[in-house]
């Protein structure tokens, strides 16, 4: 085929000259195609130790087969990136999108700056459109999305993909890459996920629990749900011996602060009384289950409650409990339970 020039007819049909329609589209995908590039890059050289560690806690804690092992991995890193605050309570798609934001055009930067809030999803394929493009449909929000897959082989009419939708300047890509289904496994895994928060959206759940979410969609659900192991006290790691306790010392102090600020945080926004108690039921709490914290202020906001509604017998809602922490009810809430089980209250 040959070249097309600036001043033909665009190939699109529209009418116009070619630089007039798509060539800027073609360029400026092609500059978004590279921030794609940069923010893995960006990610891994800044972040690679601590992905890893949390991935492959992960991956102990919701087993899935050896097989899919590098699927989960893969995928869960992706969210990472997009839905985990990393470094001062920003994830690396916010700190990369900063880092590049006064260096990009007006139109690119409107496009990354839409990747900050975006976050995995379950979507059907509703047809093939060309060989390479595909519609799409959120199962939750029924948006339709055109997809670029460029994989060798393509997903089938009618099956399902979970994964993480980012904009190219024309259509829509899986980030890192997507996890196939059989369309009929669709309702039970849906009811799996919701039942994960009752009272939480789709994308709270996908932003909060998303390692629950993964392995649900590379098991048998049919077979069972399996119990969530002990979260491992060592992160696997790739240091020499000799490194490996002075990395150990550090996550413990790491946990440490984290297990404090979530004490700070109660006694901040809670009545002295709530506190005395909370204090003694954290405590307890931590020694019984070790939990490794991505989110402080959802701790502190299932303590308050907890305390206040089951030891206190006072008259507080979720809905309030979890406005004064900063954190979805839903979240609140299936800590809440999570704790109230453990603790035996």
């Amino acid at each position: 085929m040959s070249m097309i020039g600036r001043n033909d007819p665009c190939y699109c049909g529209s009418g116009k000259k070619y630089k007039k329609c798509c060539l800027h589209k073609e360029e400026q995908t092609r500059e978004v195609s590279f921030h794609q590039e940069g923010l893995i890059k960006f990610a891994l050289e800044n972040f690679q130790q601590d992905l890893a560690a949390r991935t492959a806690e992960y991956v102990k804690q919701y087993p899935v087969g050896k097989d899919q092992e590098q699927t989960y991995a893969n995928i869960a890193v992706c969210w990472e990136v997009f839905c985990s605050k990393i470094k001062d309570g920003k994830t690396p798609v916010e700190l990369y999108v900063e880092s590049v934001m006064n260096s990009v055009k007006p139109e690119v930067a409107e496009i990354l700056t839409g990747w900050t809030s975006t976050a995995p999803s379950l979507y059907k394929v509703v047809e093939q459109k060309t060989g390479f493009i595909f519609t799409v449909k959120d199962i939750w929000t029924e948006q339709v999305y055109d997809v670029t897959i460029n994989a060798a082989d393509k997903p089938k009419t009618e099956s399902a993909l979970l994964g993480t939708l980012v904009s190219n300047g024309i259509n829509y890509e899986f980030y890192v890459g997507y996890i196939e289904m059989p369309v009929s496994e669709l309702p039970a895994l849906k009811e799996a996920i919701e039942k994960l928060q009752p009272s939480a959206d789709a994308k709270e759940i996908f932003e909060d629990q998303f390692p629950t979410v993964l392995q649900l969609s590379l098991i048998d659900i049919s077979a069972g749900i399996p119990e969530p192991k002990a979260e491992p006290q060592e992160a696997i790691s790739e240091q020499p011996a000799a490194n490996k306790g002075a990395k150990a010392s550090e996550e413990s102090a790491d946990k440490e602060d984290k297990y404090t600020a979530v004490t700070e945080l109660v006694k901040a926004h809670a009545e002295t009384e709530v506190l005395k108690e909370a204090e003694k039921l954290w405590d307890e709490y931590v020694n019984e289950s070790k939990p490794t914290i991505r989110k402080e202020e959802i701790y502190a906001a299932a303590l308050d409650y907890l305390v206040s509604k089951d030891i206190r017998g006072l008259q507080s809602t979720q809905a309030e409990t979890a406005k004064k922490y900063g954190v979805s009810p839903g979240s609140l809430s299936s800590r809440y339970r999570e704790m109230k089980e453990r603790l035996s209250v």
